[in-house]
């Protein structure tokens, strides 16, 4: 039963169907042949075995460069087509020679001088067809009766990419640098591609997939980092901008899944020879044996890991034999690596060359990035940071790396909690690399504890943690373990790690409510002040407006002051002098509003108005008060003032009352 559950493991795996019942099936319709029923549900054109060998190639491929595309992958059509060489020319010069089968479109030839030119499909116009045509993208080269070679002229609808680059005036262009490997149907190939920072990882594979006919389903990326969905932007990504590279190839599950069985059975015999009586090798045997070898490389070829490689045209009958032939491995990290971001893609690169598949997801940066990714970040979303150091002249890094770091409940278990980050540990230069880059980022203490870990236990699983301002080493896991002793390790570090988390996480929460609750009051205190500051500016206004009106009234009184004064003095001027007591004389007395008494002496020829003047040079005027007589009661201030004194009954004496009106 437990190779049967292997064999269903092997079937997801290599087909990708993620539903046990589907597989079962699949497996019980061709009585557990793995290989039959791959080959059952997986379409050719997306799978090739190695088994089938060159014999099924085409001798004319799809669509073809005549200069560096010129080894695409075949066409998966039989019918035999003609091919034609078009010369692209733009401003002059010819910018692409093109081999083309006369069953392409229009639509693949823009593809082609897109990924020679960089220029957008939708930009690109072509004057120069033989006899003055005009075809469609969608029409076949076989449909405009073409002959086998004419020249194209290139024209760019610059006016449409203006419009297009002033709308997205603040996207960045990354240059993707994509290594395609060569296949036993297609020769290595390097294609420098430009997107916009807009563009999606979907989008970047589709384009790949339309330039190369290789579909998405088959594509296999290395340079991608972990984290990355379909729909992640190149912006989201973190790759390196300007420029970043990655590893193309083919998906060949069959074939990987073959190297794992191989690798198993090398293990097994690993596991017998160091489980025998043969002792250790020391540091001393290793350096002698190097000085006594013929080349630098004679370090990398021990028992353990001797038989690493299969070649892919190799036949798959061939690759499950019992007994191969020594083979050199390949460091993981090459001892003139340029930097540390180069050594990373080689250690995944070839990692996952010699182990397979099932492998920790190592995270695509130098240590300094998997640190800031892992640790410098807000505590629900910290992880610990795993980092892999491997040593070539380690009897345990093989064992290790295929029964334990490999093992498929290890692998689940760092990539769901863990940032993992590995490093070759075996050439000097690399080891002095990994230690200066230890000091700089997690301090001298980092750099002690990973010089001090003998060669005889790694490989080694170094567990870091920031708590607080600090980053710390939390574990360290060497490769004498077990399986149950590594799970054990990476459980308790994720355990312990989980309850540091959740105190961050509450002492953050508390940090940020405090934060939240100052920013709170720093708001309500700048809109009382906003709120005070505009009752002063309207309560300014009003006194402005305020003292405007009692400006105008003052200066309206002024000038009413000033009107009557001129009248008075007119009036007094005018005014006859009281004459002395006698006859013909006739004395008033004047009885005011609050009580108190006037008394003057008139002629009794004076006439009313005579009277009213003196009332009025006196601040007592007409129009604010009447003059009442006794005897009969009359107001006189609505008599004729032509009348005298002596006609109005007021000689020789008289008195007069002043009302307010």
């Amino acid at each position: 039963m437990d190779d049967k559950n292997g064999i269903v493991a092997d079937f997801q795996a290599i087909t990708g169907i993620d539903n046990a019942g589907e597989a079962l099936m699949h497996l019980s319709n061709f009585n557990w042949d793995l290989l039959a029923a791959v080959q059952h549900v997986t379409p050719q054109h997306t799978q090739h075995l190695p088994s089938e060998g060159r014999s099924n190639q085409l001798n004319a491929p799809t669509v073809m460069i005549a200069d560096d595309f010129s080894g695409m992958t075949a066409s998966t059509s039989n019918e035999t087509r003609r091919l034609i060489t078009i010369e692209i020319e733009q401003h002059g010069h010819i910018i692409a020679t093109l081999k083309v089968n006369d069953g392409s479109t229009i639509d693949d030839l823009k593809t082609l001088v897109y990924a020679e030119s960089n220029i957008p499909c939708c930009l690109q116009n072509f004057n120069g067809w033989p006899n003055n045509q005009l075809p469609s993208n969608k029409d076949t080269l076989s449909k405009l009766n073409l002959p086998d070679r004419f020249k194209l002229n290139l024209i760019r609808g610059d006016g449409d990419l203006n419009q297009e680059l002033n709308g997205r005036a603040n996207l960045r262009m990354f240059t993707l640098n994509i290594t395609m490997e060569a296949t036993t149907s297609s020769e290595y190939q390097v294609y420098k591609l430009s997107f916009s920072s807009d563009q999606t990882v979907a989008q970047v594979k589709e384009v790949v997939a339309n330039l190369t006919k290789l579909p998405i389903s088959n594509q296999q990326w290395l340079g991608w980092p972990h984290f990355v969905t379909p729909a992640t932007t190149l912006e989201e990504s973190h790759i390196n901008y300007p420029v970043h590279d990655f590893k193309l190839k083919p998906s060949n599950s069959i074939l990987k899944h073959t190297r794992r069985r191989y690798n198993t059975r090398l293990n097994q015999s690993v596991v017998d020879m160091e489980t025998s009586d043969s002792p250790m090798p020391s540091s001393s045997t290793s350096s002698s044996s190097t000085s006594s070898s013929s080349s630098e490389e004679d370090p990398f070829e021990d028992a353990a890991e001797s038989l690493s490689g299969i070649d892919d045209d190799d036949d798959v009958d061939t690759m499950f034999m019992d007994t191969e032939a020594p083979t050199r491995i390949r460091p993981l990290i090459a001892e003139d690596t340029e930097d540390e971001l180069a050594g990373c893609i080689q250690f995944i690169d070839e990692f996952q060359n010699r182990y397979g598949d099932m492998r920790p997801q190592f995270f695509l940066g130098t240590l300094d990035q998997a640190i800031k990714i892992a640790c410098f970040k807000p505590a629900k979303d910290k992880r610990l940071l795993a980092v892999y150091l491997h040593h070539d002249r380690s009897v345990l890094s093989n064992v290790f790396c295929t029964q334990l770091l490999c093992f498929e409940s290890v692998v689940q278990y760092l990539n769901t909690n863990f940032l993992v980050w590995g490093w070759d540990m075996t050439h000097p230069s690399n080891r002095n690399r990994i230690l200066q880059s230890a000091s700089l980022s997690l301090g001298t203490m980092a750099e002690i504890t990973l010089r001090a870990i003998d060669i005889n236990r790694l490989p080694a699983l170094v567990l870091f943690t920031r708590n607080r301002s600090n980053t710390e080493i939390l574990s360290v896991i060497n490769g004498d373990c077990n399986i149950s002793e590594l799970l054990s390790s990476l459980i308790n570090a994720q355990e312990m790690f989980a309850i540091q988390q959740q105190v961050e996480i509450k002492e953050e929460g508390e940090r940020n409510m405090r934060e939240m609750i100052k920013v709170e009051q720093d708001e309500a205190y700048q809109q009382s002040l906003a709120i005070d500051r505009a009752k002063e500016e309207t309560k300014r206004v009003q006194e402005m407006e305020e003292k405007a009106i009692r400006t105008q009234i003052e200066s309206q009184e002024r000038q009413v002051a000033a009107e009557k004064e001129a009248i008075r003095q007119r009036i007094v001027a005018s005014l006859p002098a009281e004459p002395e007591p006698g006859d013909q004389v006739a004395k008033i007395r004047f009885r005011l509003p609050l009580g108190k008494f006037l008394e003057r002496r008139f002629l009794a020829s004076d006439n009313l108005q005579v009277l009213f003047d003196y009332l009025y040079i006196s601040g007592f005027s007409q129009e604010e008060f009447k003059v009442i007589s006794s005897w009969p009661r009359r107001d006189l201030t609505t008599l004729g003032v032509t009348q005298t004194m002596k006609e109005l009954n007021l000689y020789p004496q008289e008195t007069l009352t002043l009302e307010e009106r």
